[in-house]
C-alpha cells in the first residue's frame, strides 16, 4: 500500500486528522495503570522513544570482548573471521565468514571499502589502551556517528585514526582530510565554497565547492583538529552537519548539510566526521567535558596516555637496540621531566619528545654495544648505570639539550625551569656540574668536509652526524658563495642543525636581526649542493604563495614568447623572403590578439615543415 492509499484509508476509518479523539493503550506503568496516548501523536512519540533508546544504548559502556572465567577464549584471526555465539548448555556455533571485505578491528567486524592488495604496514604499536580506543572507534564508524577524540597533547589521536583508515580503506592513501580549526584566519567559505572567476568563460563567475563539501561527496573522513578553539562562524557550519548524524537517526541515514543558495548536499555513504581536542586531565585522570558550540552532538572517545608498561613495549618495538634497561631508564628520565610541570614559556614534554629522544639516542650508538643491558636483580638503573662510556653519556646529554631544554627563552622564570631540566638530565647521566658546563659551553664538535678523488664534496660530518651531499648529476649550479667564518659558535650551531636535518625534524632559528640565521642555512645548503628557497613571511603573505593558486594572466605574455620561438624555428625551416606574407600574417594575428587565427597559422606551418622533412628523407633514402 502506498502512502496516498494509506492516508485515504486512515481518513475513511478514523475521519479527518485530529478531529476525533483516538486514545490508544501505549503500555503499562510501574504502578499497574495503563499508559494511554493520543493516536494522532503516536508517530511523534514513537520516534522520540526510538531516539532515546538508541542514545542510551550508545552511551552505556558495554564490554563485549572480555569473557568470564568459565568461558573458553576464541581468538578471531584475520584470515579466518568467525562469529562465535554462546548458547545455553555450553553449545557453540561457528559461522565462517572468510572474506577479504571484512576487517577485524580487535573483535569488531567492519566492512572494508575495497579488498587490500597487500598487507598494510602501520606504525601503530598495539597496546591495551590503543586496542580499547580502536574498538570504540570501530563501533562509532559503523554507526556513522560524529566522534570527538579527547586526550592529552601528543597522545596518538592522529596515529590511531590513520591506522583505522588504513584498515577500512586500504586502497585509499588520502582517506583522511584534516582541517585545522585553531587557525583564526580560517574562512567559512573555504569549507562550503564560493564563486570565483571562471577560467573557461571570461567575465563570468562559477561555483567552486569548499573542502568540506568535496569531502562529503567523495566519502572522505574529515578531522577537525582543535575543535574547541574554532571560531563561532566555523562551528556554526559544523553543528548542523553533526546534528544530521545524531544518535537517533534512522539506520543508513547519511550526513547532510544545507549550503546557502546551493541546496542540500547529501554525503557519500563512506563519509565520517571526527573532531579532536587536546586537554590536560585533572589529578583523577578525568577530562573537562567539552563546552564548544555543538559539542552535545558528538560522541566522545577518550584516548588515554600510555602507561609506563605500554611505553616500555612501544619503545622496545620501535627501537630494538634500546630494548630492556635502556628503555626503562629513558622512560624514568622522561617521566621525571614531566613531573617538573610546564614552564612559563609553554614548553611541554610529551610522547613526541620521548620518541624523538629515543630516535636520536639510537642513531648515536655505535654498531657494537657499549652499554650494559643486563638485569641487575631488580635494581632501578639510570642512564649512567647503563652507559658506562663517558663519551656516549656526553653525546646523549647534547641530544637531550636539543629535545628538552635547548630552546631560547626571554624570561627569567623560564630560564630557571630549563636549568632545572638540564640539572635533572645531568644527574640521570652521572655528569657533575663542571662537566655539564663544559659540554654546553666548552665542547666543540668535530667538523670535516668529505671529498672524493676528484675533489668534489660528497658529504659533511659534524661529530657523529653525517649529511650526504647532492650527487653530481643532480647538483645545481650555485654562484660564488659569500665567505663564512667557521668559528666555534658557528660550528656548534651547524652541528645542531645538521642533526635535526638528519632526523627530518623542522628547525626554528630564533635571534635578533643580523645575527646570521639565514647565512648559516645558506652556507650549509651551499656545501651540500642543495637548492635553497627563501620565503619572507609577513601579514601580507597568503597560502597561495606556498601551495599555489589561480591568478589572472595576460595572454599576450606567453603568446609573445611562443612567437619568438616560432620565428627562429620558421627561419631555420623555410625561406623568410619567399614566405614574407605568411610571416606578416602571423605577426599581425599575435599583435591583434587573434589567438585562434595565430594558433591555426602555427599549426599549418608545423604541418608544412613535417611534410618537407619527410620529403627530404625520402629523397635521401629512396
Amino acid at each position: 500500500m502506498g502512502e496516498a492509499e494509506r492516508l485515504k484509508l486512515e481518513r475513511k476509518i478514523l475521519g479527518e486528522p485530529c478531529r476525533e479523539e483516538c486514545r490508544l493503550n501505549y503500555g503499562q506503568n510501574l504502578d499497574g495503570t495503563a499508559d494511554e496516548v493520543d493516536g494522532w501523536l503516536l508517530p511523534a512519540v514513537e520516534l522520540n522513544r526510538v531516539r532515546e533508546e538508541r542514545r542510551e544504548i550508545a552511551k552505556t559502556p558495554i564490554d563485549f570482548y572480555t569473557g568470564v572465567e568459565m568461558d573458553e577464549a576464541w581468538q578471531i584471526q584475520s584470515s579466518d573471521i568467525r562469529f562465535v555465539g554462546v548458547l545455553p548448555f555450553q553449545f557453540r556455533i561457528f559461522i565462517t565468514l572468510s572474506s577479504p571485505w571484512i576487517a577485524n578491528v580487535h573483535g569488531v567486524l567492519s566492512l572494508r571499502s575495497s579488498t587490500p592488495s597487500l598487507e598494510s604496514n602501520s606504525s601503530l604499536i598495539p597496546t591495551p589502551s590503543s586496542t580499547r580506543v580502536l574498538q570504540q572507534l570501530a563501533i562509532q564508524v559503523s554507526l556513522c556517528l560524529p566522534t570527538l577524540l579527547t586526550s592529552a597533547p601528543s597522545a596518538g589521536k592522529t596515529l590511531i585514526l590513520s591506522h583505522l583508515a588504513k584498515v577500512l580503506h586500504p586502497e585509499n592513501a588520502s582517506q583522511i582530510i584534516t582541517i585545522q580549526l585553531a587557525d583564526s584566519s580560517l574562512d567559512p567559505r573555504s569549507l562550503l565554497g564560493s564563486y570565483i572567476s571562471s577560467t573557461a568563460h571570461s567575465g563570468t563567475f562559477e561555483w567552486k565547492e569548499g573542502v568540506l563539501i568535496r569531502s562529503m561527496r567523495e566519502g572522505k573522513w574529515v578531522v577537525f583538529e582543535d575543535v574547541d578553539r574554532g571560531s563561532s562562524e566555523v562551528l556554526g557550519i559544523i553543528k548542523p552537519l553533526a546534528e544530521s548524524l545524531e544518535l537517533g537517526k534512522w539506520i543508513g541515514g547519511r550526513a547532510k548539510l544545507n549550503v546557502p543558495s546551493r541546496g542540500t548536499v547529501i554525503a557519500h555513504e563512506s563519509f565520517r566526521m571526527f573532531a579532536t581536542r587536546s586537554s590536560h586531565p585533572a589529578r583523577d585522570g578525568a577530562f573537562i567535558p567539552p563546552t564548544f558550540f555543538g559539542s552535545q552532538w558528538f560522541s566522545e572517545v577518550v584516548v588515554p596516555t600510555p602507561s609506563p608498561e605500554e611505553l616500555f613495549s612501544i619503545l622496545n618495538a620501535k627501537f630494538p637496540r634500546l630494548a630492556g634497561n635502556v628503555s626503562s631508564a629513558i622512560i624514568r628520565l622522561w617521566d621525571a621531566i614531566r613531573q617538573l610541570g610546564l614552564s612559563s614559556s609553554g614548553l611541554e614534554v610529551g610522547l613526541r619528545e620521548l620518541l624523538k629522544f629515543c630516535s636520536r639516542i639510537d642513531s648515536i650508538l655505535p654498531s657494537h654495544d657499549l652499554f650494559d643491558n643486563s638485569a641487575q636483580d631488580g635494581r632501578v638503573m639510570t642512564l649512567s648505570d647503563v652507559f658506562s662510556h663517558p663519551n656516549i653519556r656526553e653525546d646523549i646529554y647534547m641530544e637531550a639539550r636539543d629535545v628538552f631544554f635547548g630552546i631560547g627563552t626571554p624570561t627569567i622564570l623560564a630560564q630557571a625551569h630549563l636549568a632545572t631540566i638540564a640539572q635533572l638530565v645531568a644527574e640521570h647521566l652521572g655528569l657533575d656540574s663542571e662537566r655539564q658546563h663544559w659540554i654546553l659551553s666548552g665542547k666543540s664538535p668535530q667538523f670535516s668536509i668529505d671529498k672524493d678523488a676528484n675533489g668534489r664534496t660528497v658529504g659533511v660530518t659534524f661529530g657523529r652526524t653525517h649529511l650526504p651531499a647532492r650527487s653530481n648529476k643532480a647538483a645545481i649550479q650555485i654562484g660564488h658563495s659569500r665567505p663564512f667564518a667557521m668559528h666555534k659558535p658557528a660550528i656548534g650551531l651547524l652541528s645542531r642543525i645538521a642533526t635535526a636535518v638528519s632526523h627530518s625534524e623542522p628547525v626554528l632559528l630564533t635571534g635578533e636581526t643580523g645575527t646570521g640565521k639565514t647565512s648559516v642555512i645558506s652556507h650549509l645548503a651551499s656545501v651540500l649542493h642543495q637548492p635553497l628557497i627563501s620565503l619572507n613571511l609577513s601579514h601580507q603573505a597568503e597560502s597561495s604563495d606556498l601551495i599555489g593558486g589561480l591568478k589572472p594572466i595576460d595572454a599576450r605574455i606567453p603568446a609573445t614568447s611562443l612567437q619568438e620561438k616560432f620565428t627562429g624555428l620558421f627561419a631555420a625551416s623555410f625561406s623568410r623572403k619567399k614566405n614574407e606574407k605568411f610571416e606578416t600574417e602571423i605577426r599581425k594575428a599575435v599583435s591583434d590578439c587573434k589567438w585562434k587565427r595565430a594558433v591555426g597559422l602555427w599549426k599549418e606551418s608545423v604541418r608544412l615543415a613535417v611534410e618537407r622533412i619527410r620529403t627530404k628523407q625520402d629523397e635521401e633514402n629512396p
